[in-house]
C-alpha cells in the first residue's frame, strides 16, 4: 500500500513537471518570436 502510494506521488509529481514544463516552454517561444517579428504599428492619419 505504502509503495503504491509513493509511487503515484511521483508519477503525479512528474505529470505535473511536465506540463509546467511544456507551458513555460510555449511561453518562452511565444516571447521570442514577439521579439523576432514585432507587430506592425499603424499610424493613424
Amino acid at each position: 500500500m505504502k509503495e503504491s502510494l509513493l509511487l503515484s506521488l511521483q508519477l503525479m509529481l512528474f505529470g505535473m513537471g511536465g506540463v509546467f514544463l511544456v507551458l513555460f516552454l510555449i511561453y518562452l517561444i511565444s516571447q521570442v518570436l514577439i521579439k523576432l517579428f514585432p507587430a506592425e504599428k499603424r499610424i493613424h492619419k
